[in-house]
């Protein structure tokens, strides 16, 4: 039987965005829309939904305000919440209310998708699905910064797909992706965020470099430019992330190099972080990139000079 998911959404273009795009994308739940919190609670009344997904900033009621009216009338409700207004207070708020997944736009509709798929899977379960917060799985933020073009999104994808995708899509300002991990036999997710480099996206990644445990430094092996250019990305997230720990990669290697390995370890010994070389074409070097980030992610999680202690124990290519 079709699982039914209710979507608030004041914003008529991006509800009509999520509704058929989900769809387009193989959805096997049904997506139906409200524009307000007020009408979501009249057709949640009109009939069972196995999952509500709300936006926080609306007209009228809140997306919280939706979901503590919900809670009170079923304290087992599934529920998403997204913003692009995030904050400390309101991810709190969606703590304490019991909120399955807490969202903040932008994101590629695959991932959400991904979410409402793994909480309709929980919602199966006899007991309700417990907040993100007090599950087993960790959620780690990093970053990756670097030129437009030295290949971050791909990296990405070929961590979340294991293939490679030779199409070039620049990243609008910032996208995310979620992916799960092992890491020390411990169930992690990575929540990256692939920061646009190109230089009119300046002033709006600046804002979304905040909160990043750890931050993946990426230039192309065969251009030089985007390799000279990495003192430039270092300067300008450490005025955002002082203390946050790098890891340096060298992408492209399939590709005629203008950046040599001993360049590239060189560099990572200067500044003392790990550095690896990468392929997205054949998979070298990318989930060691990603494991390398997420170890000191959680160092850093533990204090803003505990990845320290680990200085150099990646450096390998």
């Amino acid at each position: 039987m079709s699982k039914h998911v209710l979507v608030a959404e004041d914003d008529a273009t991006v509800a009509l965005l999520i509704k058929d795009g989900l769809a387009d994308l193989g959805a096997t739940f049904d997506v139906e829309t409200v524009s307000s919190g007020e009408e979501a609670l009249e057709r949640v009344k009109e009939g069972k939904w196995d999952l509500v997904v709300t936006d926080q900033r609306m007209r009228g009621m809140s997306g919280l305000q939706l979901i503590e009216s919900l809670k009170d009338k079923m304290p087992a409700a599934l529920t998403i919440l997204i913003t692009a207004y995030g904050s400390d207070e309101v991810e709190q708020a969606a703590r304490r209310l019991n909120v399955y997944h807490y969202m903040t736009k932008p994101f590629p509709l695959v991932d959400l998708k991904r979410v409402i798929e793994e909480a309709l899977a929980y919602s199966q379960d006899v007991e309700p699905p417990a907040p993100d917060g007090e599950r087993e799985k960790q959620a780690l933020k990093i970053s990756l910064g670097g030129d437009g073009n030295v290949g971050k999104t791909t990296l990405i994808r070929r961590l979340c797909t294991g293939k490679f995708d030779s199409a070039r899509v620049m990243t609008i300002g910032v996208d995310f992706h979620l992916y799960d991990i092992q890491h020390d036999d411990r169930a992690t997710r990575l929540i990256v965020w692939d920061v646009s480099g190109q230089d009119q996206f300046e002033f709006t990644r600046r804002a979304f470099y905040r909160g990043s445990k750890a931050v993946g430094l990426v230039y192309d092996v065969s251009r030089r430019t985007s390799f000279e250019r990495l003192p430039k990305w270092r300067e300008e997230i450490r005025a955002i992330l002082p203390n946050v720990p790098f890891v340096l990669a060298g992408n492209k290697t399939d590709l005629t190099r203008q950046v040599s390995t001993a360049e590239g370890l060189a560099l990572a010994k200067a500044w003392r972080v790990p550095f690896f070389e990468t392929c997205c074409v054949h998979g070298g070097g990318v989930r060691e990139f990603f494991h390398a980030l997420t170890h000191y992610a959680i160092d850093f999680s533990h204090g803003p000079s505990a990845h320290h202690r680990t200085g150099g124990r990646f450096a390998c290519h």
